[in-house]
């Protein structure tokens, strides 16, 4: 069983700034996708519980991008494929997904695993498109997958609206799309972090697959960044017919009064009817009969 993960690079939003005198972007610095690296760790789990299986890391990018597939090789992937070209530095995710669609049909793979979406452009594209274009089921926000024992099917549980789960069947080969925020990664064992140094990169360019990107058209073009509006806050308004003492205690609390509280000392025994008593008075509980 072959099972593709693809995977990007993407900017760390902790650290990346806003130059708003030139416009532009500063302190970029490229990370791991950490909602691919979800999907990379369940593809590691399934390997685990099936025999034979491999996982195959796949990346579309600059040479850069070869730091992250040597991540993924180090966490525990079996192969690792970079698509690295001139010709895909204008590719937007529509086109993207068109050139990982061609390089997964030549891999046969079983299952493809992609992130729900990415940290930064969040558009959660690239498993649609990918299994549109492979003519494959498609289950998002995926948080585990158990494989049927004939391999030509999968149980997957996915997260819905509200926190809920859904369980589903999808046949194989399949795309699932893979919450980052459910699944749990995985931490690599020193042993196959050593081993992950020594694997080869394997490097594809758009003539080894057989693509003209001339003739692929991008459907997303950049036109400006721009740095959000802020949004002003609001501020608490005093009232000024209060005593200058209660003015004073709400400008240090920041505008919030403390709410009356009622104690009562007596012994649990004598204090349980005061008590069913306030939260009767209070609507918290209904009498009953009444």
């Amino acid at each position: 069983m072959r099972i593709a993960v693809c995977v990007k690079q993407a900017i760390d939003p902790t650290i990346v700034r806003f130059n708003i005198e030139t416009s532009s972007i500063e302190y970029i610095y490229y990370e791991m996708d950490s909602v691919d690296e979800s999907a990379l760790s369940e593809a590691i789990r399934i390997r685990q519980r099936i025999s034979g299986a491999e996982v195959i890391a796949i990346t579309l990018g600059p040479p850069r991008a070869e730091e992250l597939l040597r991540t993924c090789l180090k966490k525990g992937a079996d192969e690792a494929i970079h698509l690295c070209d001139q010709a895909f530095n204008n590719l937007d995710v529509y086109s993207t997904s068109i050139v990982l669609a061609k390089l997964i049909a030549r891999l046969q793979c079983d299952l493809i695993l992609c992130g729900k979406e990415s940290v930064d452009e969040g558009n959660g594209f690239m498993g649609a498109g990918i299994a549109e274009w492979l003519n494959l089921p498609l289950v998002t926000a995926v948080t585990e997958v158990d494989i049927l024992g004939d391999r030509n099917a999968a149980i997957v549980r996915r997260r819905v609206k509200g926190g809920d789960r859904e369980v589903v069947q999808s046949s194989l080969p399949a795309v699932l799309t893979i919450d980052g925020i459910s699944c749990k990664r995985i931490y690599p064992k020193l042993r196959t972090v050593l081993a992950g140094l020594k694997k080869e990169i394997t490097k594809l360019d758009a003539g080894s697959l057989g693509i003209d990107v001339g003739s692929i058209e991008p459907r997303i073009v950049v036109l400006s960044i721009s740095q959000p509006k802020s949004r002003l806050k609001k501020g608490m308004t005093i009232d000024s017919n209060l005593p200058p003492a209660e003015r004073i205690k709400l400008i240090l609390s920041g505008g919030l009064q403390q709410k009356g509280a009622k104690t009562v000392e007596k012994p649990p025994e004598a204090s349980a009817a005061e008590i069913i008593q306030f939260l009767i008075d209070n609507r918290i509980i209904s009498k009953v009969g009444g």
